[in-house]
């Protein structure tokens, strides 16, 4: 290349990070043309619903009285009316419309037409429009295609990582503590950011004390090949040691899984922390080129959870504490690739992961035009 970079040292474009056009075929491409991870089950009990926003997608998870998981657009059968909105904790049975009370069963059959008889309504031709839905140890994806990849094949190709951290029985766990908030960045770059640690002394200075490797700019050790880092004290992500008990299936011959942190990616809007005591999903909502939501969900043991003494607060602060220094760079990093100068940026070989995700998310988004 004329600026002395080749395309396996370059970071994404301009127009990559700001266009609505790019942000269309992210759309078209990626976030609907596949599957997306959209919150923990555990969440979601018998009888309850729950609304996310999946790129631009307002979409209803119910859980039925029978236990059974669905997914549905969340647009009323009549005249197109929102039906919810945020979360419901209370077993209610039906979803009811608030604009003329058509009335949905959990499953998404429509059960009730005040003011319209069965000859002037045909309710079971009229269910809400179903989306996919899967559940792989307590993650809930959903496909908004029409005839959506293979679940399995779908995962092994972008979910790897998480597939390689299955031996922590994630479908055993419950979300204990829950975080929300609002990145003024691209998605992919919160992503980038995830993978590199070269900004690691700088911009967290608490997290390299509980984590010496990442002094080095290094986000994965050499000597290691399962993935794992050694944590300086304790068995978990918090500024000092915290007394929880380790996850199932950690201790005796899983010592080192007790004393190490594990992350993924999940490929296009999660990742996954783990240490001994607590496993973290941080799930990415788009919201267009210049905005991402992000949630957080702790995970610990149900008998962790169950304790008098349970007290997630250390485990969450910590991680809102690093989370909030990464926030911040991400937001000048918008603001700086916004500059008419910025054409691309610089890899190196401590970005090896930001170079393997930029090479995943173009194959997976495809040319331009």
């Amino acid at each position: 290349m004329a600026d002395g970079t080749s395309h396996d040292t370059r970071t994404l474009t301009r127009q990559d990070y700001l266009s609505d056009e790019v942000y269309e075929l992210e759309r078209q491409r990626i976030f609907h043309a596949g599957w997306m991870l959209a919150a923990r089950a555990d969440r979601l009990a018998a009888g309850n619903r729950t609304v996310v926003d999946l790129a631009g997608e307002s979409v209803l998870l119910t859980r039925d009285l029978k236990g059974r998981l669905h997914a549905f657009a969340n647009v009323c059968r009549h005249r197109g009316a929102r039906l919810c909105d945020g979360r419901s904790d209370t077993a209610q049975g039906s979803l009811m419309c608030p604009y003329h009370a058509w009335t949905y069963a959990l499953d998404g059959q429509l059960v009730a037409t005040p003011h319209l008889d069965d000859e002037q309504v045909d309710k079971a031709a009229l269910p809400l429009w179903a989306y996919h839905v899967r559940e792989w140890q307590g993650f809930v994806f959903v496909s908004m295609a029409k005839d959506p990849p293979a679940f399995d094949a779908w995962m092994e190709v972008h979910c790897a990582e998480l597939l390689s951290l299955a031996r922590f029985q994630f479908g055993g766990l419950r979300v204990g503590a829950i975080t929300t908030c609002d990145i003024a960045a691209n998605w992919k770059i919160v992503v980038e950011n995830y993978q590199e640690c070269l900004h690691c002394t700088r911009v967290h200075p608490e997290l390299v004390e509980l984590v010496p490797l990442y002094r080095t700019g290094w986000v994965t050790d050499s000597e290691r090949d399962d993935g794992g880092v050694a944590l300086a004290r304790g068995h978990s992500m918090a500024s000092d040691a915290v007394d929880l008990p380790l996850l199932p299936g950690i201790g005796g011959a899983d010592a080192a899984d007790a004393n190490s942190y594990y992350g993924g990616t999940i490929f296009p809007n999660g990742f996954i922390d783990v240490t001994g005591t607590c496993a973290i999903v941080s799930t990415l909502f788009p919201k267009g080129p210049h905005l991402t939501t992000m949630t957080m969900e702790f995970m610990f043991a149900p008998t962790t959870i169950e304790a008098p003494a349970f007290d997630p607060t250390p485990v969450v602060e910590f991680n809102e504490l690093v989370a909030t220094q990464d926030n911040l760079v991400c937001e000048r990093v918008q603001q700086g690739v916004s500059s008419r100068a910025f054409e691309h940026g610089v890899l190196t070989e401590k970005d090896a992961l930001v170079i393997a995700f930029t090479k995943h998310y173009l194959a997976a988004r495809g040319p331009l035009g």
